[in-house]
């Protein structure tokens, strides 16, 4: 199944494009992703940095080269904590219309099953958002032991983050189709390389700033694909 990870990524960029209502419910969270970018960005890059930048200056004296490099690491490290904070509060705000995304692309691959269209937008919204709470709470649980583990053993802290990812996005199926965790942890097994391989694409992907944006439904696609994919070969 791990060697379909190109044939699912152009497989899943045909339907995104093909399906107008898709792009349709994916360009909201880009234009909420876009607001937040442009206000808080500007605030943390702004303000915030400027009082940070003035604190070092006071408790660390450092002229030259090495203020230089201490300045450069503090703004790629402000760089890195924006990017990943926007993009989980995008996610969470997201998650409505990403699970529209998840079910209009499931309906494909099962166009005749009812419970896909038995749940409307307004009526599903405290599940969605009772399970993204829980989804969230869980991959900060898990975030923070893949730290502790990162400094241990950083290529299995990394192998561990992308399947964190890969996880967030899969969950919106799981969920929709209420299987307990038993079945769950049995789809991670059954698709391990391809959630684990699209995992790695992605977090790539996403670390890109402003692109990302783009890329958060396409990534629920992606998985979805693979979820249904996964389903059909065992059928």
């Amino acid at each position: 199944m791990f060697l379909k990870i190109p044939y699912l990524f152009f497989k899943s960029l045909d339907i995104m494009k093909s399906d107008k209502k898709i792009i349709m419910i994916s360009i909201v969270p880009v234009f909420i992703g876009f607001v937040c970018y442009y206000f808080l960005g500007s605030y943390v890059f702004g303000d915030l940095f400027k009082m940070g930048e003035q604190y070092i200056s006071q408790k660390f004296q450092v002229d030259g080269w090495v203020s230089t490099l201490l300045f450069s690491l503090i703004s790629i490290l402000f760089a890195v904590l924006v990017n990943w904070t926007f993009f989980i509060f995008v996610s969470v705000i997201a998650a409505p219309f990403n699970d529209l995304i998840s079910s209009r692309v499931e309906k494909k691959y099962k166009p005749n099953n009812v419970l896909l269209d038995s749940e409307g937008f307004f009526k599903g919204l405290p599940r969605i958002f009772k399970n993204e709470a829980k989804k969230v709470a869980f991959v900060i649980l898990l975030s923070v032991v893949n730290i502790i583990i990162g400094f241990i053993f950083p290529p299995v802290s990394f192998l561990i983050g992308a399947l964190i990812l890969a996880i967030s996005f899969i969950d919106y199926s799981w969920s929709r189709n209420n299987l307990e965790f038993s079945v769950c942890f049995q789809n991670i097994k059954t698709g391990f390389l391809s959630y684990l391989l699209g995992g790695i694409m992605f977090m790539f992907l996403i670390s890109i700033p402003i692109l990302n944006l783009f890329f958060l439904p396409f990534a629920v696609v992606f998985f979805t694909v693979v979820y249904c994919e996964l389903e059909q070969k065992n059928a």
